[in-house]
């Protein structure tokens, strides 16, 4: 097949393109701390999509280093950023506030450093029509840092922003019911 003009807008018309807009956070459960609620997440602004590694191990021979593949990484996991509209009461805020006390409170020196079974993060991508395509769990999901809020009386209303910092250990694509892959398929 030859890479001309006709040949990409074919393919542009059957596949269309990934928007940057098409996703949101489906779900997350903050273990034993509690969760974030729908109502929550709808003032995601900004995530990313993580990554995934698979290690290179060097096999030298006769001065030569061969590749090879080794086990995987997950590169980010220690400092997964997301960017989170602050509600006017600062409920969400809270929120993260008490899940990093919960981790670690040095009023009363007490902490749970374990890592939940049920800290999960849910993130959907989404087609044309809104419906999820592909599902991914980040496993092991804790508060790392919440960032400073500005404030400036001079300002003219910008909305209040919350840059949350997450680390979590590694993530799984999770298969779609087959309803949702031929509906998928389909459109």
């Amino acid at each position: 097949m030859s890479q001309d003009i006709s040949n990409f807008y074919t393919q542009v018309v059957a596949k269309d393109f990934a928007r940057q807009h098409r996703f949101r956070i489906g779900a997350w459960q903050l273990g034993d701390t509690g969760s974030i609620t729908e109502e929550d997440l709808v003032y995601l602004e900004t995530a990313n999509l993580p990554g995934r590694a698979i290690n290179n191990v060097a096999v030298p021979f006769m001065g030569l280093n061969f590749n090879v593949p080794g086990t995987a990484n997950y590169p980010g996991s220690d400092s997964y950023a997301v960017t989170f509209r602050c509600d006017s009461a600062f409920d969400l805020r809270t929120k993260l506030e008490n899940a990093t006390f919960k981790t670690f409170n040095d009023e009363s020196s007490q902490a749970s450093y374990n890592i939940s079974r049920g800290s999960v993060l849910t993130l959907n991508l989404l087609g044309k029509i809104n419906q999820v395509i592909r599902t991914y769990n980040l496993y092991g999901v804790y508060v790392v840092s919440i960032g400073d809020l500005s404030f400036n009386v001079g300002d003219n209303g910008t909305v209040q922003t919350v840059p949350v910092t997450l680390a979590y250990q590694f993530w799984r694509q999770v298969a779609l019911p087959s309803s949702a892959q031929q509906s998928v398929a389909t459109s």
